[in-house]
């Protein structure tokens, strides 16, 4: 194991390397076992609930050797989460070629041009649905749904990606089983419950339930006898945005220098390391690799990445809010390396297998999100506020004691 240790700050390259670290560290009393014994009874009794409603509401023998002609696709998300359900997606229309694929993702209160630039234009489905809240809705004692979003919506299998049964909501779990029955499923899969998910009292012992996001679709498709399609590059390409892209950072694609990316932003501001750190690494990377230094992130990002740019003495491009997805995407592929906070950008240099180095906030465990991805090394910092799943953190002193020397020697590690 690839171990740094300042303040317990730590460098991996694989997931099994983050359960290690958190054993090692874990406490071990009686209030933790008895945690741990409620949270499994639980969970166990819930998804026993779960495959009664099942059962009583859909087909389920012989779902493997069956083939199917419509198949509904449900996902809640934006980058990210979409991009970590393409290995699914993809396995899915290799199986069922001449079915209907239609993809449902609920953006919640996000924008939704990051999951329509994700899935739009991927070929591993026919049609696509964004929706701004759950598709479901309880009035009283009745679930009612607005029909008129999915007009020639047919469905004989209801594949559910929704990560709520990861996050231990299991309301949120019956609402999706509800939502596949009244789409007309004969057959669904995906309903099961994690963990239980009261926060707070069960913080420090939530890595031990959680699955990690981007390998959780093993688990649902092995019930149709399917593996997803991981560690290749699902998204598409497209020569006219790499074309555009170029002409934004100023090059004619004939003789450019090394390009880095560097991704400062991030949904929550407990999740982005400090801009200065950023700065550091960029002057580095302008120094040491005479490279053109990106920086990207959505049009909310934009001030932090010109506060890196201003560190780093205008020695970098500030393209927060100036690229459409497919023209990040491109810029990944041409890009040597990229520096990211955990975040959508993060799982989509992972799948165009870009060497990465991702900061990640130990607000909850990086065993949650950590990528797929042969390229990678993944910094974290344990301390005596991990695990407080404080989206609203402004200290993140778990942050605070990653050093720019610990990003620079993770990144020349994976480019050497």
């Amino acid at each position: 194991m690839n171990l740094t240790k300042e303040e317990k700050v730590y460098a991996v390259h694989s997931l099994d390397e983050v359960r290690e670290v958190l054993f090692l560290n874990e406490e071990f009393d009686i209030k933790h076992l008895l945690k741990r014994g409620f949270v499994t009874a639980w969970v166990f009794a819930a998804n026993c609930t779960l495959r009664i409603l099942r059962f009583a509401l859909f087909k389920k023998w012989g779902i493997a050797k069956r083939e199917f002609n419509n198949i509904v696709v449900y996902t809640v998300g934006i980058v990210g989460d979409n991009v970590v359900m393409l290995p699914a997606l993809a396995a899915l229309r290799c199986r069922y070629r001449r079915a209907k694929i239609t993809v449902i993702t609920n953006c919640q209160i996000w924008d939704q041009e990051g999951a329509t630039g994700v899935l739009g234009p991927s070929p591993f489905k026919d049609h696509l649905i964004v929706l701004s809240d759950h598709p479901v809705r309880r009035e009283g004692f009745r679930f009612v749904m607005d029909h008129r979003k999915f007009e020639g919506v047919r469905c004989d299998l209801f594949v559910n990606l929704s990560p709520f049964g990861n996050r231990g909501w299991i309301g949120a779990v019956v609402r999706e089983m509800i939502f596949a029955k009244k789409l007309g499923a004969r057959y669904a899969i995906g309903f099961r419950m994690s963990t239980y998910a009261r926060k707070g009292i069960f913080n420090k012992i939530q890595h031990r339930f959680v699955e990690n996001e981007p390998r959780r679709s093993r688990e649902v498709l092995k019930e149709l006898g399917l593996i997803p399609v991981e560690n290749q590059d699902l998204l598409v390409h497209d020569e006219a945005a790499k074309e555009s892209v170029l002409k934004k950072i100023n090059n004619d694609g004939r003789d450019i220098r090394p390009i880095f990316v560097i991704n400062p932003g991030a949904k929550f501001q407990a999740k982005c390391w400090p801009t200065e750190h950023f700065s550091s690494v960029a002057t580095w990377l302008s120094e040491h690799h005479d490279a053109t230094v990106v920086i990207t992130g959505n049009g909310e990002e934009r001030n932090i990445a010109d506060e890196v740019v201003k560190g780093a003495s205008n020695e970098a491009i500030n393209l927060a809010g100036q690229t459409t997805i497919q023209e990040l995407v491109e810029l990944l592929r041409m890009a040597k390396g990229c520096v990211t906070n955990d975040t959508g950008t993060m799982h989509l240099a992972a799948m165009v297998g870009v060497a990465t180095v991702a900061i990640f906030s130990f607000r909850l465990s990086p065993t949650h999100w950590f990528p797929l991805s042969q390229k990678l090394v993944v910094l974290f910092s344990l301390g005596e506020c991990s695990l407080c799943y404080k989206d609203s953190c402004t200290e993140a002193k778990c942050l605070k004691n990653i050093c720019e020397s610990g990003v620079i020697q993770a990144l020349n590690g994976l480019l050497n």
